[in-house]
């Protein structure tokens, strides 16, 4: 089988399984994971990057749940067409594993579960799926800011696509205004303290505070932590297994926009 076809038959798979794009970087394109990369899949050669994209009524509902609803669906679409694309590469020869952007993370030092194996974002620009934002997120032609992102690495020689020319954002700096935290400052630039605190305000680090509180607080403070709402919101992170708490930027971008067809 020649790289060509099958470089084909993967991006078919994924998009026969859940991805809306599909793109191929070489792994010496992404220096930046090579250590990454080796540990997961010694002679690795290509990285298949995956995009599934969101509901836009959803990402612009004012109930979060809808949105959160719809990220849950968006990832798992991405890690169907993963496993299926490199289920195809493996049956074709070549050793391929697929790899989460969501959980499960690495959350040992120093990392800490704040950092997957792979920068999708700048992996999905250098497989030529979008530029990016003011906000530093993936920006693409089709859905604008209206993605998730995940992928697979494969020993396979496959066909990499080549970078964007063109610059997907407008500039408009919308989703920097959106941020309610002024997380974003432009050109790319993110206060991740800012912006975890708000996104993930009902992950690991709520979770780490009332541990915290049952060790340190008072009886009353303690029965206040117990029956307030932060740890109903705690018990739904735990039982649907998203923690994602904004969307603005995402809903705010006039680049997301409606699929056609």
């Amino acid at each position: 089988m020649t790289e060509k076809e099958c470089t084909k038959q993967a991006k078919l798979a994924a998009l026969e399984h859940g991805a809306d794009l599909v793109g191929v970087v070489k792994v010496d394109e992404l220096p930046e994971h090579s250590e990454r990369i080796e540990r997961m899949l010694p002679e690795a050669q290509s990285v298949l990057v995956i995009a599934s994209g969101h509901s836009l009524a959803s990402l612009r509902s004012g109930a979060d749940e809808l949105a959160q609803f719809d990220t849950i669906h968006a990832y798992n679409e991405c890690a169907r067409a993963a496993h299926a694309a490199a289920r195809l590469l493996e049956s074709r020869g070549f050793l391929s594993a697929a790899v989460p952007a969501f959980i499960p993370l690495d959350m040992e030092e120093p990392g800490k579960g704040m950092q997957g194996e792979i920068c999708w974002r700048r992996a999905s620009v250098r497989a030529g799926l979008g530029s990016y934002g003011e906000s530093g997120a993936l920006v693409t032609k089709e859905y604008g800011q209206a993605v998730r992102l995940a992928g697979v690495v494969t020993t396979a020689d496959l066909s990499p696509d080549a970078p964007l020319k063109e610059d997907v954002c407008d500039h408009c700096m919308r989703c920097v205004e959106a941020c309610p935290v002024n997380a974003l400052s432009g050109n790319g630039k993110i206060n991740k303290k800012l912006c975890g605190d708000r996104i993930f305000q009902y992950g690991f680090r709520y979770f780490q505070k009332v541990m915290q509180g049952m060790m340190d607080k008072p009886t009353d403070e303690l029965r206040k932590i117990v029956n307030g709402s932060g740890l109903r919101q705690l018990w739904q992170t735990f039982m649907t297994g998203n923690y994602y708490y904004c969307f603005k930027c995402q809903s705010q971008c006039p680049t997301t926009q409606l699929p056609v067809g």
